[in-house]
């Protein structure tokens, strides 16, 4: 217990930085399963995929954060 008072914070932080970059990887993953076949069929262009992900990928970190977090907190 006396560790946890000592580093507690540290160890907040390096679980954020973790978590941020597992995040990151899956949001990267979700981006690359969903664009791939739309550009690869020549249905977008890599620039409109590119932005048409990071609105879609963005709208649903913001719109679905609640449920995510009460998820998670049961």
């Amino acid at each position: 217990m006396e560790i946890l008072a000592t580093y507690g914070s540290t160890l907040i932080i390096i679980a954020a930085v973790f978590g941020f970059v597992m995040a990151w990887g899956i949001g990267a993953n979700d981006v690359a399963n969903n664009m791939g076949p739309a550009v690869g069929a020549n249905a977008l262009t890599m620039g409109g995929a590119v932005v048409i992900a990071a609105l879609c990928e963005s709208a649903g970190a913001l719109l679905a954060v609640g449920d995510v977090v009460s998820t998670i907190s049961k």
